[in-house]
């Protein structure tokens, strides 16, 4: 069918004479609408070497012929590019929808082919082939400066993002621009371009204005919180300069690295109740589903200022001092979320899900729809379906008890958590930018490398085996 679309398709004309930005216009294509597709369904495509999303009319059936327009690269610039992913399971790839230019993810065979209506996904959950992703919809809030906003976990061809970057009504980054960098092939040309646009294009000129930001050391956390949740998202694209009070210093960028790291430090420390290690790698941390109960003075103003501060950190270049577990980078970029990433946080409970499968009576198990959390030593018994304590768990609705599990483990458990540290990420990065990464390459660009000291290791460590040390 891929190959059917592409035969039939082509360009319609020249180019169109409105423009998406200096190095990019509008095209128009035609496309022979394919069999087995019915009005107002949706099929992928290929146009120019970029994938496109498009919904067949009401009126057209298939064999008819349907036109719609993309932008498109000059000869100067790079050919567009759909945004495709190696790490992404079962063929998951981004494409640019034709209806509002919108990113989204759509799916792809095993064998290469599209499959190109947007419902292919199944109804019934399949532990191999189901991917979720966050769909985040901001909300003004009542204070101008904070946007509030409402987060789900949806099928992953039903979230979208917008595929250009705005600023004061303006179009500063296309579409073709950020599919031409997602194409460089390394890592550090990608990063390299990320901060250009950041320094070049959304930084606030220094004239313009710039934030002076004074902190007591004896007070890091407070006073920081204080001068940060009080900027707007303008004020946190302006350059900032540091002062710790009683200090004598000029900040030439040392006291700004500091800074971070103290700070993002104290937030990530287990001791602060926000965050603990995860079961499987003590080095990435996840949100910790009784953070109000370790911080009563409402922690969810934390996880804001945390979003914030690791997005100010990473439009400035910094570094942030605390390791995130996987599926949370995925959530920031707007990756699919599988069952997989069950493993990565806790791998025994992972284990103890994927067993049930190839049990011929699960009812032997006595399982019912709920999951046992442990706050602070105290047992608390959580629903994940209504009523879910009078549900038990059969072979037959197996499909849905480990649905529910994944969703509540991913995202429901820290819900209130995550919606906030997206928020205050997003109050600085614009997400079409992230588009350009996977999420391997984000943790790296946020945290930088490890820093392993060899001889404090072999110091601290009692070696008994078959060799010599």
């Amino acid at each position: 069918q891929q190959q059917q679309q592409q035969q039939s398709l082509h360009s319609s004309g020249g180019t169109n004479s409105s423009s998406t930005s200096s190095s990019t216009s509008m095209q128009m294509f035609e496309v022979i609408v394919p069999a087995g597709v019915l009005p107002g369904q949706s099929f992928s495509l290929l146009a120019n070497g970029q994938r496109g999303l498009v919904t067949c009319p009401r009126n057209i059936r298939p064999g008819q012929a349907v036109r719609f327009n993309l932008p498109i690269s000059d000869k100067s610039s790079p050919p567009i590019k759909h945004l495709e992913y190696e790490d992404i399971p079962d063929g998951w790839a981004r494409t640019i929808r034709v209806t509002d230019m919108k990113i989204q993810w759509v799916k792809t065979k095993n064998d290469g082919d599209n499959d190109n209506s947007v419902d292919a996904q199944t109804t019934t959950f399949d532990v191999k082939k189901s991917a979720y992703t966050r769909k985040l919809r901001f909300l003004e809030g009542n204070d101008p400066r904070m946007r509030t906003g409402l987060l789900e976990l949806v099928p992953a061809n039903q979230s979208s993002i917008d595929s250009s970057v705005q600023r004061n009504g303006k179009q500063i980054v296309g579409y073709a621009e950020i599919a031409a960098a997602h194409d460089k092939k390394k890592f550090e040309e990608k990063a390299e371009w990320f901060q250009m646009i950041c320094r070049d294009r959304l930084r606030i000129d220094w004239n313009e204005g710039h934030m002076k930001i004074r902190i007591r050391r004896s007070h890091l956390l407070h006073d920081s919180i204080e001068a940060v949740m009080s900027l707007s998202p303008t004020d946190m694209r302006k350059l900032w300069r540091f002062e710790f009070l009683g200090e004598v210093a000029i900040d030439a960028g040392g006291l700004q690295r500091e800074w971070f790291q103290l700070v993002t430090e104290q937030l990530f420390d287990p001791d602060m109740g926000l965050w603990l290690p995860s079961a499987s790698n003590q080095m990435a941390m996840r949100i910790n589903p009784a953070s109000e109960i370790s911080c009563p003075e409402n922690h969810l103003i934390y996880f804001r200022f945390l979003g914030r501060v690791m997005g100010k950190a990473l439009f400035d270049g910094q570094i942030v001092a605390g390791h995130m577990v996987r599926h949370l980078y995925k959530h920031i970029l707007g990756w699919p979320i599988t069952f997989e990433d069950l493993e990565i946080p806790d791998e025994s409970y992972y284990n103890s899900l994927k067993s049930l499968i190839n049990l011929e009576n699960i009812e032997d198990m006595c399982l019912d729809f709920t999951f046992l959390e442990n706050d602070l030593g105290e047992n608390r018994t959580v629903d994940l379906i209504e009523n879910g304590s009078n549900v038990d768990v059969t072979n037959d609705n197996l499909p849905l008890f480990l649905e529910v599990n994944m969703k509540y483990h991913m995202m429901e458990r820290v819900k209130p958590q995550l919606n906030e540290l997206l928020l205050g990420f997003f109050d600085v990065i614009p997400e079409p930018l992230l588009t350009v990464f996977d999420f391997q390459e984000l943790e790296l660009l946020m945290c930088g490398l490890p820093n392993i000291d060899i001889e404090d290791w072999k110091k601290h460590t009692d070696y008994q085996g078959l060799f010599e040390r």
